[in-house]
């Protein structure tokens, strides 16, 4: 058995259609990886083992016929494709710009860039009947550590050899007979024709004339590299690209079957309500003042909640009616801000009330009743805001309930826009050791609102969220003896798509810990 691991760094692909440029190449045709292969070995020495190693995986064949891999990918959201004016090569000549003047010039052509957001980020690709030399091996390896891209130059990937226990069932498999998708794959002599393409030894050649025709400590060779320059290369030589075009049906899995995706202890239906100055010498609230704005919202809405039934008011408050703390979830009040995209700065939207999944019929009336009682949150210096239903038919993109729980596809990748808050603080000096015991904290957290432990957290004093400040900006939730409880940002992985609100931590009930999905942002017709 052999495969190839690739995880796509952003999160994202860019990659385009061979047959249809505004569409994404998805999952990864095989004969692109081995492109993406072959050119990091031309562009780093043209080892002779990894050639080697090349040519044996474009000859596996079975009787007769290319050996095409397994595939396990999971599924992508394709973005609205956009035009980019891109500066094509230098040409002599006369600037059609008029800024321009310089005797080189470059016109800018209209280029359009299919991008798809991930599920999951990484492919895996299996060669099930193949077995490889430890040469054929070791040189595939050390080729695999150098790739930096597959697709457009920002598709950016880390690729590896993968073992048997990490793969799992394939999403995709070769058939020819009545197939659902058609992929293209390498085969015998796609080397040698990569290697015509990438054009080395002429565009060596070329740079070279070009670095003597300045030299003006050897005339002659300067005068010879000129002549030469302009009898050999009337047109500048360059990589040419390639186009392979040998296909290969492929089928979905038998073995593949889509599990319902994991909630929370929340309902992925969030009550969303615009933040709107009443009374104030504020424009708008950050983000930061996130824990007054909760907490004066949930006083309020508790004063109006005393003709409502004890359950509806333990759910508000948090405690019983004997005042201990409520055991089961009770309702979280969450901001909704600005982040998670290129003009984000972190501004107040509004608010949101996330409500416990199995709640009664009449408690969750009896929790509209009370929020609808309140219009208005007074925050001292900061004024007086109205907070009202949001009505419009295309409501700012944060400001949209799917957009804080990936509700109904879910997602792998979240990433903290208000700090989570420690349920314990680790008691260890050595850096490793304490952020390995924050990680582990916060998979527990994930494990106390019904998720599975994610696969990695990475522990950050910044949001990977733009216009999210950092962990330290926010003010610190406070113990009943007034000392301050430590709080991070972070990033989960989980291993399969999971439905929010992901709201984690000590501070989850009061808008600290709230999640976000990364890279799943529509960016199309964002509000700030």
């Amino acid at each position: 058995m052999f495969s190839f691991g690739i995880r796509y760094l952003n999160g994202f692909v860019v990659a385009a259609e061979f047959q249809d440029h505004n569409k994404v190449e998805w999952p990864p045709h095989p004969a692109r990886v081995f492109m993406a292969l072959a050119a990091t070995h031309f562009q780093t020495g043209s080892d002779l083992k990894e050639k080697e190693a090349l040519l044996w995986l474009e000859k596996l064949n079975v009787d007769g016929k290319p050996m095409a891999p397994t595939i396990v990918s999971s599924e992508c959201s394709q973005r609205t494709s956009t035009t980019h004016y891109v500066p094509v090569n230098d040409k002599s000549g006369p600037s059609k710009t008029l800024l321009q003047k310089a005797p080189l010039t470059r016109e800018r052509r209209p280029r359009t860039f299919a991008h798809a957001w991930l599920n999951n980020d990484i492919v895996y690709m299996t060669w099930s009947d193949a077995d490889p030399s430890n040469s054929v091996r070791t040189a595939l390896g050390n080729l695999c550590q150098k790739v930096a891209r597959i697709g457009h130059s920002i598709s950016f990937v880390q690729m590896w050899l993968a073992s048997a226990k990490e793969i799992g069932e394939p999403t995709w498999e070769p058939k020819d007979e009545n197939p659902d998708i058609r992929l293209r794959i390498a085969t015998k002599g796609t080397l040698k024709y990569l290697e015509q393409r990438f054009n080395a030894e002429k565009v060596n050649d070329y740079c070279s004339l070009q670095i003597a025709t300045f030299d003006d400590s050897n005339p002659k060779k300067q005068r010879t590299s000129k002549k030469k320059l302009k009898s050999d290369y009337p047109i500048i030589p360059a990589h040419l690209r390639p186009e392979l075009s040998f296909y290969q049906g492929f089928v979905r899995s038998n073995n593949t079957t889509e599990d319902n995706t994991t909630g929370t202890v929340f309902s992925p239906y969030i009550t969303v309500l615009s933040l709107k100055p009443k009374e104030s010498s504020y424009c708008y609230l950050d983000i930061v003042s996130t824990l007054n704005l909760t907490q004066q919202w949930r006083h309020a809405t508790m004063s109006q909640s005393n003709d409502l039934s004890e359950s509806v008011r333990s759910l508000l408050s948090g405690h019983q009616t004997d005042g201990t703390l409520l055991k089961a979830p009770h309702v979280a009040f969450i901001p909704h801000a600005s982040v998670g995209h290129k003009h984000a700065d972190g501004h107040l939207l509004g608010v949101g009330l996330a409500l416990p999944e199995n709640i009664s019929k009449e408690d969750r009336q009896g929790l509209m009743v009370a929020l609808g009682r309140v219009h208005e949150i007074r925050l001292g210096p900061l004024g007086v805001w109205n907070i009202t239903p949001v009505i419009e038919s295309q409501p700012p993109v944060n400001l949209r309930s799917n957009t804080w729980t990936a509700y109904p596809e879910g997602a792998t990748r979240w990433g903290s826009v208000t700090p989570i808050v420690f349920d314990v603080h680790p008691k260890t000096k050595e850096k490793s050791a304490y952020l390995e015991k924050v990680a582990a904290m916060i998979s527990q957290a994930c494990v106390r609102i019904g998720l599975p432990p994610p696969i990695d957290v990475i522990v950050s004093g910044v949001s990977s969220h733009s216009g999210a400040p950092s962990s330290r900006e926010f003010p610190s939730v406070k113990r009943k003896d007034g000392s301050k409880r430590q709080q991070t940002h972070a990033i989960l992985i989980f291993d399969k798509p999971v439905i929010g609100p992901i709201i984690l931590g000590a501070g989850r009930y009061r808008g600290y810990g709230l999640c976000k999905p990364i890279n799943s942002f529509n960016q199309k017709g964002f509000s700030r």
